[in-house]
């Protein structure tokens, strides 16, 4: 499948927009291990058969972020990689609305998980 610039920004343009994904992926990282190292601590305050259940389930989806975070940002390395080069006859590895709107979804995912484990934390300290 050919992945051209027609409808995408300028070639500089987008090597920005590819770098400031990555900026952001590597924030959500790092949010995200505070949240896995939060619930950890949390989990040593409590032998709670319930908490500890529901805490899985959230470490659980924080793991499988923590998983599609480093994939997507090999995705946006890769496209950077080839935006840098631009090799004739080479298409570009990825679309560039397909790594915008991953970008964006996993961002709207992490806030989601955030808020309702930030919820989940505070009730359990109530």
């Amino acid at each position: 499948m050919s992945h051209e610039l027609q409808h995408d920004p300028p070639c500089l343009e987008y090597q920005e927009v590819c770098k400031t994904w990555i900026r952001i992926l590597k924030t959500l990282r790092e949010d995200n291990a505070s949240l896995i190292n939060r619930l950890a601590a949390a989990l040593k305050e409590t032998a709670r058969r319930s908490f500890v259940e529901e805490a899985e389930e959230f470490q659980l989806a924080m793991l499988a972020r923590e998983e599609s975070m480093v994939l997507l940002r090999h995705e946006i390395g890769e496209q950077l990689a080839w935006l840098e080069k631009q090799p004739a006859n080479v298409a570009a590895p990825h679309s560039f609305s397909v790594l915008k709107n991953d970008v964006q979804g996993m961002m709207q995912e992490h806030e989601k998980v955030k808020v309702a484990f930030l919820i989940f934390i505070a009730a359990e300290k109530v």
